[in-house]
């Protein structure tokens, strides 16, 4: 809720930043002239990304060098303000008429040996020694790795033809995982669960509908799946085996909430008849993903249904809302509740998937892009062999 911003009686509402660039912050004659400020907050792999726009009428706008390296904070006046973390300059833009200068930089250093395509083979590692190597021959801090996905044996993968960055992702996509860099570090983690890297819960945060002015609510049939198989082949034994994972209806509620001017339809049952809930954004029984994959064991073969299940769970429907003041505390991965809109909508959990704060003429606003959240979601799982 807007309240949450705990601004002083009658204290005049303002957005504020401070953008440092090598540590010094920007003289006002600098900072007079930011048209706008754009700051997009990612889930996965794809790096955070700032982009400045300059008004340069006068042509006296000195170009920052690519490599230059930029620390922002933004919020509200009177308030503390919030650290958006460093960002490096990608990309210079000079334009015109009227003269304005655009710059893009973006929260990892992707020109390095991150794209540097390599081949190497890994036995007998965790998973969080594979990634710590990563790290340290791409000149990162000490990566952050969720403690449930640091001591996963990994008894031999091939990084063949790969770059890090490329190989990082295909390693978290296998173990139901999502690789970030943030501030010079890698971040790897369970996404959509409400918890951060290192396994602390996340505090959750509330937004009702008059927080925003716009918003939409998409749900997609084609992927809403219900549950995944996955296949395993076992050479020594010559044997197949599947792995298949169904979500679990939910169990009968009485929260369901009516609008005011809501009438019972004749013949309508009461809730002690009523059948079982189904969830509006669970896919059909008869909708399971197959993977295409053949894993070398049961384990694995598990991890990547699981991996996949979590998945399209989280893809079965999005929310996004544009919030009239912006929220600097909110960013991607915050757990959140939503009030005011539909049933369907306000029944759902949710985790923010990306932000994108932005600051002009107009003020502070923030944009969200909500998915589910997957911890609530239940499965059964069966293992068959043919």
């Amino acid at each position: 809720m807007l309240t949450d911003l705990q601004l002083p009686a009658g204290a005049r509402i303002a957005p504020a930043f401070t953008l440092k660039i090598k540590n010094k912050v920007l003289e006002q004659s600098v900072t007079g002239r930011i048209i706008s400020l754009t700051v997009n907050d990612k889930s996965g792999f794809a790096a955070d990304d700032l982009t400045l726009k300059f008004d340069d009428a006068d042509g006296q706008l000195q170009m920052p060098a690519r490599g230059t390296l930029l620390h922002l904070h933004i919020g509200w006046s009177k308030q503390a303000l919030y650290d958006c973390g460093y960002f490096i300059v990608d990309t210079v833009t000079h334009q015109g008429s009227p003269d304005i200068v655009i710059i893009t930089a973006r929260s990892a250093d992707f020109r390095g040996t991150f794209e540097t395509k390599r081949s190497q083979s890994y036995d007998d590692y965790t998973l969080g020694a594979i990634v710590r190597i990563l790290s340290a021959r791409n000149n990162l801090s000490l990566p952050v790795i969720a403690p449930e996905l640091d001591s996963i044996k990994i008894p031999h993968i091939d990084q063949t033809d790969e770059n890090d960055g490329y190989f990082l992702t295909r390693l978290a996509q296998n173990y139901g995982a999502q690789a970030t860099v943030k501030n010079g570090a890698i971040i790897f983690f369970k996404p959509y669960s409400a918890r951060s890297a290192s396994g602390q819960a996340l505090p959750w945060k509330t937004l009702v509908r008059s927080d925003g002015d716009e918003h939409v609510f998409k749900v997609i049939d084609q992927k809403a799946f219900s549950g995944v198989i996955a296949q395993s082949y076992d050479v020594k034994a010559a044997a197949t085996s599947s792995v298949a994972l169904k979500r679990i209806p939910p169990a009968n509620s009485t929260s369901q909430k009516q609008h005011p001017a809501a009438t019972k339809a004749a013949g309508t049952e009461s809730s002690e008849t009523a059948p079982p809930l189904k969830s509006y954004t669970a896919g059909s029984g008869a909708n399971v993903l197959k993977l295409q994959k053949i894993y070398p064991d049961e384990a694995s073969a598990r991890r990547a249904a699981d991996s996949a299940f979590n998945q399209i769970q989280a893809d079965s429907a999005s929310f996004s809302i544009r919030l009239a003041m912006g929220r600097a505390d909110l960013s991607a991965q915050t757990p959140l509740n939503v009030q005011g809109f539909k049933n369907v909508i306000d029944d759902q959990h949710w985790i923010i998937d990306s932000v994108e704060h932005s600051l002009n003429e107009k003020g502070f606003t923030t944009k969200l892009n909500l998915k589910i959240y997957v911890a609530d979601i239940t499965y059964q799982s069966s293992i068959s062999q043919p």
